[in-house]
Parts: structure tokens; sequence; C-alpha cells
């Protein structure tokens, strides 16, 4: 079975008190990339993604937000998806 790039992040961010300041944000970001089989469900990439944001939260407890984000780059080519990667 063919396998695909899957790219994962995740981002936890927010504001927080600096003295002299008068805004100041703090963040923290984890990025991978895996190949995974194209059989792989949804529910799999979920439970990825969110071992990747306890990852990050683990460097910034209690953030305002957190983001996750998964991308599998594709290109078309005579009617079929190309997986980049």
């Amino acid at each position: 079975m063919e396998n695909i790039k899957v790219e994962f992040e995740a981002k936890a961010f927010g504001t927080i008190e600096e003295v002299g300041c008068t805004d100041s944000y703090k963040s923290s970001e984890l990025a991978q990339t895996k190949l995974i089989s194209k059989d792989t469900t949804l529910g799999e990439l979920e439970a990825m993604l969110v071992h990747l944001l306890s990852d990050v939260e683990s460097g910034y407890s209690d953030p305002e937000q957190l983001l996750g984000k998964i991308t599998i780059r594709v290109r078309k080519k005579d009617g079929e998806l190309i997986y980049l990667g």
C-alpha cells in the first residue's frame, strides 16, 4: 500500500503580563512530518494530532488558544491526485 507524507502542526499561544510592556505574547509550536499508510483513518490522524497538541501544551500551561493543523500536499495530474513528498 502507498504511503503518503502528512504534516502535523500544533501551536499554543496567548498574552502574558510583562512589566514595562503594553502587550506581550507567548507561544509554543511543534511541527512534524510523518509517512503514513494511505489507509490511515481520520480517527488515527486525530490521535496523532492530539499527541502533538499535548506535547506543545507541556511547554505552555493553560494557553488562551490551542491550534492544530494537518496538511496533505497533492497535485492533480491526468485526473488523478499525486501525493507530494
